[in-house]
């Protein structure tokens, strides 16, 4: 396995070597700045290359933020950034130290991303290197369940999608499957009265709920899958810790979230996001291990197809003017390109996946 070590360099070459160390007592490859020698581009552009040539990052943070590149951020904070789209992440930060206050928010941002065992802590560089071996083990043994296939895990969200048939109104569906494929809940823990009491609760009366508080909900456990069922609204995970809500498009207040048979650009995304930010929840509570690592989101409009579709603005200036779409009762479904995504980005990026899935909603609604 290929790992690439970043951090600042001056200064902190005992920890770096102490790392690289770690990988090396584990027979990994280690790539780093130091190794890569005279190149006819520049160092940091090599660097890059680096990190997506690479099969995980291990991002070191001490006190330094490092010299500030044309970018904006040091080449450490332009390695995460690159990395964070495409490789696996292990952060380690140095406690006990001043840090700078550009390196202060990188902290946190490194620490909001990987989180759980793919984070540490260390002091010095005998403590560095027995975390680096210590996590990148539990990583390896994550990985042993079977490599993240894209195809199998998008699959796994089509069916998912509930038959449109059934629907009475338009109703936003948001699904997440996570790889690699895994059983994260047994049987047994589906039908446990505590897992339902907490999605129940967190569904309907937290920060991020997704059901309707007024409504009465049943549980029903079948096909391996459990799901808080209302009138309008439902909630269902599955054991490969796949989730799936199904939400009115049109909200509760017709006058404010739809204006009769318009859907409301903003509202849309709205939707999605707190539902792509619940979906985080959900899996922090079934898979606090992480053993699911990356995500494919599904988002489908069911029975969307005689609603008009305007920005709040359009339908501010002509309330009563619209171009309906004609594509009758089809299911309408957007995916991204690539389709997987960190595991991490149902909570860091939330609005901007609200964002690109709404865009691709309107492209196939919108005349």
């Amino acid at each position: 396995m290929k790992v690439f070590l970043s951090s600042v360099i001056s200064g902190f070459e005992e920890y770096r070597d102490a790392a690289a160390k770690a990988c090396r007592t584990l027979k990994h490859q280690v790539l780093r700045a130091e190794d890569y020698g005279a190149n006819s581009t520049s160092p940091q552009k090599v660097c890059l290359a680096g990190v997506r040539d690479a099969d995980v990052v291990v991002v070191v943070l001490g006190a330094r933020y490092g010299d500030v590149q044309p970018s904006g951020l040091s080449a450490t904070h332009e390695e995460f950034r690159e990395a964070r789209e495409r490789r696996e992440l292990l952060g380690f930060v140095q406690d006990g130290v001043a840090r700078e206050a550009k390196q202060e928010e990188f902290v946190k941002e490194v620490r909001q991303w990987a989180t759980g065992h793919y984070t540490g802590s260390f002091r010095s560089p005998s403590e560095l290197n027995e975390k680096v071996v210590e996590s990148l083990h539990r990583f390896e043994v994550v990985k042993a369940t079977g490599p993240v296939d894209e195809r199998e895990m998008l699959g796994r969200a089509q069916k998912l999608i509930p038959d449109s048939r059934s629907m009475r109104e338009t109703a936003l569906c948001v699904i997440v499957a996570g790889g690699p494929k895994q059983q994260v809940l047994r049987p047994a823990e589906l039908e446990q009265e505590l897992l339902q009491k907490e999605l129940r609760k967190e569904g309907l009366f937290g920060d991020l709920a997704v059901l309707d508080p007024s409504d009465g909900s049943e549980v029903i456990v079948a096909d391996n899958r459990m799901e808080i069922r209302q009138e309008h609204h439902s909630l269902a995970i599955d054991q490969l810790g796949s989730a799936r809500i199904v939400t009115p498009a049109k909200g509760e207040d017709e006058d404010r979230m739809s204006f009769g048979l318009v859907l409301i650009e903003e509202d849309v995304q709205a939707l999605i996001e707190r539902s792509l930010q619940f979906v985080s929840w959900v899996l922090d509570r079934i898979d606090s291990r992480e053993r699911l690592s990356r995500v494919v989101p599904l988002v489908s409009l069911l029975g969307s197809g005689y609603h008009a579709w305007k920005t709040r603005a359009e339908h501010t200036r002509n309330p009563n003017r619209s171009s309906m779409s004609t594509r009758g009762d089809q299911v309408l479904t957007a995916k991204l390109s690539p389709v997987s995504r960190p595991r991490a980005s149902l909570r860091m990026q939330s609005t901007e996946l609200a964002e690109d899935f709404t865009t691709l909603l309107r492209r196939e609604i919108k005349p």
